[in-house]
This record gives structure tokens, C-alpha cells and sequence, in this order.
């Protein structure tokens, strides 16, 4: 159906616009956390990410990057996100407006138009304003591109569908095809949407009948299984000579047969008039040429010293394990409750049998609880939060609910594709992916395909609404009004109110955290240091800046996770990206591709000290001189069964460590967990963000650097240098009209730690507290208290330690913000009052110190109930009514 008039061609614009806008003034100005900075890194130099990988996503991200537009390379990468997001709301208004017109018939009349339009604008822009679609739109991820192949194809196949009585309308499939073998080298999503794109054209060429949609089913898997597993995973492997464990030269020659078939095929077809079997072969060519993107990983995983070459994908053998994402395991597809990790594992007893975990999390939790965020509002930013109703009263959602019972009212046979693309990007998705309990991160970018589908329901059932008013009410200009009022409502309701909520925690456009964050994990090191870090977002940033800014390239970062790889220890070993030095490693290769976890017993080690080293360290003490070691407590770091066991990473810190020998510094970040530092702990001096591994040990009081932490935590106006220069970036961090999500939130506690331990230092060391006061309010300068959201444990110290400083105006300030802490933390029953941080005491350390007693007392009476025979609690209540009346303290009553 066509559609030429102005007023559709000006709401497509506007749509298209009012998405784009929004994202360009939301986007991020550099680099964010999580996979960002890894993706940007790969697009620059065109490395290869972690598994599956994104080929043509990074190519297209290497020639945006080519563009003289904006000097930040992530901000271009940003943008691709934020554009194809936008042309994907738009596709989404297009669909929804053909999908109305489907079951009510072209618009005539402007009044007919602007319901149709206006109704999908609203849909459309209820995505494009959503919480997790504009999240993926202005980020260099790979969601919202991928987002666009869905799109594009659900406009593809509704097109075909207008125009399937035309000659030459195969034209669409075609493209579709190609569309799917591209959209893999950016996301397997597209994917999804076969079964979509085969109802549609089941339902346009053949009356539904059980024989004929029987047959329909099973021709429908058999295409999947053919793109996916097939095309995507048995044709590698058919390459590599492989295929189900059997190993033969001659698999290698089936992909090459079943190409030249095809290509042979599609001549005989076109010969013989042969059009279903041309449709056949040619769409399984143009897959197959999509799809040849991934000869990018294969070229550039052989390029030597490329800084980023994940998994190693440099020949046939390897890249089938990449694609297949091997490094990650296989999840089972019965079985639910399956991880033996140590984090997985105690969270088991909470459900009372599989079907219960998969109902409460996998379903619930994990896509459910997403849909509802969207739709319905977000409880809070930490994780897990749940869902709120107070902003938006449910209204998308249940308005969804009555467009999905009216589309399939008025048009079944429309309406049953798109509920099958929701259920299966949505909950059969969730259920696929067999997501363990706890998550590092929240899910909910998996699932945008189905809040894709969910928006055009909003939709249709605003126009669902019109037409029931319609039939109620008989006079025309009294059906017109109530067609403009209901639309003006819901714009209001929806959208706008969409806009309104999210603007504060979507807009990331004066956020430098990541960058900075980075930069100063690196300044904290010396010149070829070697730097031990925990997980994505201590390491992805930090190889952004090296290998795109080329900020520190001398300085080589071990990820202790990627270190229990045999892949990632030989590129340490062997490679020299940007010319910096090899990591020191004594295994040699063969050895390094044999290493597992060993089993072990608590031992004392040592590691060896010249008498050189303690003088470069400025250590004159004679006993440890004559040592000539350090020793420590190396302890299992994991536990099968009765099988205590050391790590691959454990191993590989121990003997970097050892071949070192002290040669090069060698740091582990703040985010290092305990056990990973192999029992070093009392070995570490803090420089800032990181930990800095000297043959000495440190104690409690007086285990940093101070010079160092001065020159890094206190500097002042901070230009970045690509050389070691000492120095540390704080930019935004006192803005208070800047969100900071739970994740920025809790690295900030390792800002916040670095000027405390300083202080701590001049007070109990130094002996100078006016010193460690100027240092604290350095830090309430720099993060103020009313910014980002500080750790209530740690403000409990930080006023404690302000009350002992004699500062009783900043005393005062964390007071009141912990009052609100607490209370929050007691009211909604999270309060732990066994242990020494906890709200009841600190609130009693506030009310006390205020005079406060009849607070103070109430507290206490709370505390009561929890232990109701404890004569102590008894004794301070009357010890503080005393005070309250002003009595004496030995006229208590006994």
C-alpha cells in the first residue's frame, strides 16, 4: 500500500529527528564503562573483541572514525548507536502505521490520518524514550545496530507482504537475506526474526489450515537450523575439516561443494523457471556472503603484536572455537540449576526445585522485571532493583496489553508474527540463555526486540481506544474531538512522560568517568609497569586510552580473568604491542597450553630479594637486607568438593611476580579482590588506584606512598599527558545535576578511600591533623557528599573522623545524610544489626552527639525488640532519659 501524502512523510521525519535529537544531546562525550572501551579500541585498530566478536560493526566503526566530524573517536562510535537507533524508531513508525492500515483500512480523511500517525508516533517515540532503547542508543555497543538489522527486516518483509502480487517481488527476501548474513557480524538477533518473516509469508500465500502449517513448522526449523547452527557455526567448522568430533581432509571440500551447487543451482533454476528453489539457493548465497564479514577476524588475528587479539582466532581450528564461544562454556538446555561456581552455587537454596528458579529468576527476574522497568518504571539504580508504578501508573503497560488483545481482535493472522518475534526476542530468549543467579549486570539490553513489538501494541491500542469511543459516540466533530483528546493525552502519558523520567539517568553528556577513571589507574604506575587488573571495567577503559589516545602504551595490563587462559598468557609473554615490553614469564608454551588449576595446601612462599633491590626501595633495615626474601601465606583460592585448588591466574601472579624479579614495578588495581593477591596483601603500598607490590611490609597506618598520594589525589588543575606524570582527573564528579549510576557509584568508594587513607596518615602518623583535615575537605571539594552517592559505611567513618578533627559543621553534613541512609535502610528492612555497620548504632552516634536523646531512646527501643533480655540495651535507655530530664547519672533507676 502506498503511502505518498505529506503528512506521513512529515511524521516519519519527525519521528526519525525527535529520537536523534534526544540521543545527541544525551550522548556520552568519550569512552563509558563495561564493553565500550574494548569496542572502540577494536574499531580503531581493527582488533579482534571478545567472542563472537563484531566484524563489520568495527568496520563500519573504523570508517565513521575516518569522518572529520567530532575529535573523540568514542563519541563517533557513540554515534553510529544513536543514528541507527533512530532509523530503527522510525522503521518502527512505518510498520506500526502498514500493520493499522492492515485490519482498518487507508486513512482517508486528515482526521483518519492523524489518529494512524499520531497513534504510532506515540508508539514509536514510547521505545525511542524508553529506559533500555535509549541506554543502547548512545553507546558504541553492538545493541543498537543490531537493533536496525530487526528493524530493516520487519520493514522488508511488511513491504513484500504489500507487494507480493508484483513481478519481481522476491527482490525483498533476497535483501532480507543479505540483511541476516551482515546482522551476524554485528549480533545474532536478526536472526531471531526468520520465524517472523516465514509467518508472514505463510499467511500471505496460503490459507491457514493444520496440514498446511504443520508442514509450514517444520520447513520454517529446518531453514533456522540451516542459518543457525548451520551457516553461523557447522560451515567454520566444515572448513576446519570437522564436524561432531570426526576429524577428516575431506569435510574441508563440503563447503566449497555446497557454494559451487548452489551457484550452479541458481543457474538451473533461473534455466528451468524454478522460482522457489532460486528464492531458495540465492537467499542461502546471500546469507553465506553476509556472513563473510568474519573473514575480517581470521585476517586481522594474524597481524603480530596487535594489542587486543582475544582468543586468537588465527586459523581455521581457532576461529571455530571463537564463533562458537568456547572460552565460555556451554550452557545445558534442560537442566537449570547447573553452574558449580562458587558464586552460583549458595543462591540455589532460595528456589525449591528447577522449575521454580526458572519461573522466579530466569522468567520473572531476568526478562519480566525488564519489560515492567520500561513500561511501567524502575524502583531504583542498584542492582536487582524492582519495579515502580508511581510514575507512570502502569499506563504503557496495560495500553501494550489492550493493543496485543486488539491486533489479534482485528487481524489474527498480522498480529500472531509479531507476537511470536516478542515471545521469542523476549522470554524464549531469556530461557535460551540459561542466565546463572547473580549476574554482574543488569540484562535488560538483551531484550529490545520485544519492547520493539511491545511499543507498536502501545499503538494499536490507542487505536483500540479511538475506535471504541468511535462506536459510542454518533456524531462526527464529537469523534473527531475525542480522537485529538485521547491522542494528546496519551502523548502526554507515554512518551513525554517517558522523556521526563529517564532524561536524568539517560543523560550521559557531561560524564568523563570512565575516561578519567583510566587515566588515573594508569598515572599511578611508573614508566613499563606491570599492572594486574579485575574485570571489564578496570580493563576495556584502560584499553581504549592506550591503544586510541595512546595514553601510557608503555605499561602492560595483565586481566586476571583473561589470565586463566592459555591464549591471553602467550600473547603476554610473546607479544610487544606498541612497543612496549614483554610481560616476564618463565613457562615456556608448550607448558603455558597444559596449565590448570593444581590442587593445594596453606604453604608459607618466599620470593627472592637482592640486597640492590631493598636499596633501590630505600630499605635499610639490616634483618630483612640479610634475609634476602620476602615470605607470605599462599592459600587455596577455591574450593571443589573436598578439592582446595589454585587458580590459573594464581599461578600466573606468582610466577610473573618471580620472573620479574623485581625489575619492573609491578602494581595491582584497587579492584582487586584479596584473593587474587596470592597472600601479598601485607606487601602492598598504596600509590592511589592502585597497589603497589614492595619487598617490605606495610601496616594499617602507614601502608602508601605519601608523596605519591599527594601528587595524585591532591593535585590541581590536571592537564592529561600522555607520558607518566602524576596527577589526578576528577572532572564532573562535584557536579550535582550529573547522574552516576551504582556502578560509578562504587568505584568512587576507591576515590573516596585513597584521600581517607591519606588522611588517616597525617593524623596517626604524621601526627598533623590539621593536615588529614585540609586533605578531607580536599575530598568533600572534589566528591561532595551530595554527589555522587557515598557508601553509608564510609560516611559512618568519615564523620567519625570529622567529629575527632574537631570539625563539627562537617560532622553536622554527613549527619544528615546518613540519618536519611539509615532510616531507609531500616524502614525498607535491609539493616544488618549484628554487625558493627550498622544503621541502629550510627543513628545512636548521631542523636547522641546532637543531644537528641528522645531520638536517641527510640532507637534504642527498636534495638529492643531484637533482643528483648539484654540488660545493657535497658540500662543506656534509662541512662539517656536520665540526660533527656537533665538528672544526674546516679539517680537512674537501678
Amino acid at each position: 500500500m502506498k503511502q505518498k501524502n505529506l503528512f506521513y512523510k512529515f511524521s516519519a521525519f519527525f519521528v526519525f529527528f525527535a529520537s536523534l535529537f534526544v540521543y545527541y544531546l544525551t550522548l556520552p562525550p568519550t569512552v563509558v564503562f563495561w564493553d565500550v572501551g574494548e569496542f572502540c579500541a577494536a574499531a580503531y585498530l581493527l582488533q579482534v573483541p571478545h567472542p563472537p566478536g563484531a566484524p563489520l560493526f568495527l568496520l563500519l566503526g573504523r570508517l565513521v572514525g575516518w569522518l572529520p566530524i567530532i575529535s573523540d573517536f568514542a563519541v563517533k562510535m557513540h554515534l553510529i548507536s544513536a543514528l541507527s537507533s533512530a532509523i530503527t524508531v522510525t522503521l518502527l513508525f512505518l510498520v506500526t502505521v502498514r500493520v493499522i492500515i492492515a485490519f482498518r483500512g487507508y486513512p482517508e480523511k486528515f482526521i483518519d490520518q492523524l489518529t494512524v500517525y499520531g497513534a504510532s508516533i506515540i508508539g514509536a517515540l514510547s521505545l525511542a524514550y524508553s529506559t533500555t532503547f535509549w541506554f543502547n542508543a548512545t553507546e558504541a555497543e553492538v545493541y543498537g545496530l543490531s537493533m536496525l538489522f530487526v528493524a530493516l527486516i520487519i520493514w522488508l518483509i511488511i513491504k513484500w507482504y504489500d507487494h507480493s502480487h508484483e513481478a519481481h517481488n522476491e527482490k525483498y527476501i533476497f535483501i532480507i537475506a543479505y540483511l541476516i548474513g551482515l546482522s551476524v557480524g554485528v549480533h545474532l538477533l536478526a536472526v531471531l526474526t526468520i520465524f517472523t518473516v516465514l509467518l508472514i509469508i505463510y499467511f500471505k500465500n496460503y490459507e491457514f489450515n493444520t496440514p498446511t502449517f504443520i508442514k509450514f513448522s517444520i520447513i520454517s526449523l529446518i531453514i533456522f537450523f540451516v542459518i543457525y547452527p548451520g551457516v553461523v557455526k557447522y560451515l567454520p567448522s566444515l572448513l576446519d575439516g570437522e564436524f561432531g568430533g570426526t576429524k577428516s581432509e575431506i569435510l574441508t571440500y563440503i563447503p566449497i561443494i555446497l557454494i559451487i551447487g548452489s551457484l550452479y543451482g541458481v543457474y538451473y533454476s533461473i534455466k528451468n523457471k524454478m522460482k522457489m528453489l532460486n528464492i531458495a539457493l540465492l537467499s542461502f548465497l546471500l546469507i553465506v556472503l553476509g556472513y563473510s564479514t568474519y573473514t575480517l577476524v581470521l585476517i586481522r588475528a594474524n597481524v603480530p603484536n596487535m594489542p587486543m587479539n582475544e582468543n586468537d582466532p588465527s586459523n581455521m581450528a581457532r576461529l571455530v572455537s571463537y564463533l562458537g564461544r568456547e572460552q565460555y562454556g556451554e550452557a545445558p538446555v534442560l537442566q537449570r540449576r547447573y553452574s558449580r561456581e562458587p558464586m552460583h552455587t549458595p543462591t540455589w537454596q532460595n528456589y525449591s526445585s528447577d522449575m521454580d528458579f526458572m519461573w522466579r529468576y530466569q522468567i520473572n527476574h531476568m526478562y519480566t522485571r525488564y519489560l515492567l522497568w520500561n513500561y511501567v518504571g524502575v524502583e531504583g539504580d542498584w542492582q536487582d532493583a524492582g519495579v515502580s508504578w508511581k510514575d507512570t501508573l502502569g499506563i504503557p503497560f496495560l495500553l501494550g496489553l489492550l493493543g496485543l488483545y486488539y491486533h489479534f481482535r482485528k487481524d489474527w493472522k498480522m498480529a500472531l508474527p509479531f507476537l511470536v518475534l516478542f515471545l521469542i526476542m523476549g522470554v524464549i530468549l531469556a530461557l535460551y540463555q540459561n542466565q546463572q543467579e547473580p549476574q554482574p549486570r543488569e540484562r535488560d539490553y538483551f531484550y529490545v526486540g520485544s519492547f520493539f513489538v511491545f511499543s507498536m501494541w502501545i499503538a494499536i491500542g490507542l487505536i483500540g481506544i479511538v475506535d471504541f469511543l468511535k462506536k459510542y459516540l454518533k456524531s462526527p466533530n464529537l469523534q473527531n474531538t475525542a480522537n485529538i483528546v485521547v491522542l494528546s493525552v496519551f502523548l502526554f502519558a507515554v512518551p513525554i512522560n517517558f522523556l521526563r523520567i529517564n532524561w536524568h539517568e539517560r543523560d550521559r553528556s557531561k560524564n568523563y568517568v570512565a575516561w578519567d577513571y583510566s587515566y588515573n589507574i594508569l598515572q599511578t604506575c611508573e614508566k613499563d609497569a606491570i599492572i594486574f587488573t579485575n574485570g571489564d571495567n578496570d580493563t576495556f577503559p584502560l584499553w581504549y586510552l592506550q591503544d586510541v589516545e595512546g595514553v601510557r602504551r608503555d605499561i602492560r595490563i595483565v586481566n586476571l580473568s583473561l589470565v586463566n587462559t592459555s591464549w591471553y598468557i602467550k600473547q603476554l609473554k610473546n607479544y610487544e604491542p606498541h612497543g612496549a615490553k614483554k610481560v616476564p614469564i618463565s613457562f615456556t608454551d608448550e607448558q603455558i597450553d597444559n596449565l590448570q588449576p593444581i590442587q593445594w595446601n596453606t604453604r608459607q612462599m618466599s620470593i627472592p630479594v637482592p640486597k640492590e633491590v631493598f636499596q633501590k626501595f630505600g630499605i635499610a633495615d639490616t634483618a630483612l637486607i640479610n634475609a634476602g626474601k620476602i615470605t607470605f601465606t599462599m592459600k587455596p583460592t577455591v574450593s571443589y568438593g573436598q578439592y582446595n585448588l589454585l587458580r590459573v591466574q594464581d599461578i600466573m601472579v606468582r610466577d610473573i611476580i618471580m620472573t620479574n624479579k623485581w625489575e619492573r614495578p609491578i602494581y595491582f588495581a584497587v579492584t582487586v579482590s584479596p584473593d587474587s593477591k596470592i597472600g601479598l596483601d601485607e606487601y602492598m603500598w598504596m600509590d592511589g588506584l592502585a597497589w603497589r607490590l614492595k619487598p617490605v611490609k606495610t601496616s594499617p597506618e602507614s601502608g602508601i606512598h605519601k608523596d605519591i598520594m599527594e601528587a595524585n589525589v591532591l593535585a590541581e588543575n590536571v592537564i592529561p599527558s600522555k607520558e607518566p606524570q602524576y596527577g589526578y582527573l576528577y572532572r564532573g564528579l562535584n557536579d550535582t545535576t550529573i547522574y552516576f549510576d551504582e556502578n560509578i557509584t562504587r568505584l568512587s568508594v576507591n576515590y573516596r578511600s585513597g584521600f581517607i587513607r591519606l588522611a588517616i596518615y597525617y593524623q596517626n602518623v604524621e601526627k598533623n591533623p590539621e593536615k588529614a583535615l585540609q586533605i578531607l575537605h580536599k575530598m568533600d571539594e572534589v566528591i561532595p557528599i551530595n554527589g555522587v552517592k557515598f557508601d553509608w559505611r564510609l560516611a559512618a567513618d568519615v564523620m567519625s573522623f570529622y567529629s575527632k578533627l574537631g570539625d563539627k559543621s562537617k560532622q553536622e553534613e554527613y549527619a544528615k545524610y546518613l540519618e536519611k541512609e539509615c532510616w531507609k535502610l531500616i524502614n525498607s528492612n535491609q539493616a544488618e544489626i549484628s554487625t558493627y555497620y550498622n544503621p541502629y548504632r550510627i543513628l545512636l552516634e548521631i542523636y547522641e552527639a546532637r543531644e537528641d536523646y528522645k531520638k536517641a531512646i527510640d532507637v534504642l527501643n527498636r534495638v529492643l525488640a531484637f533482643y528483648p533480655n539484654d540488660p545493657s540495651i535497658r540500662s543506656r535507655i534509662l541512662e539517656l532519659e536520665a540526660k533527656s530530664r537533665n538528672l544526674p547519672k546516679d539517680t537512674i533507676s537501678k
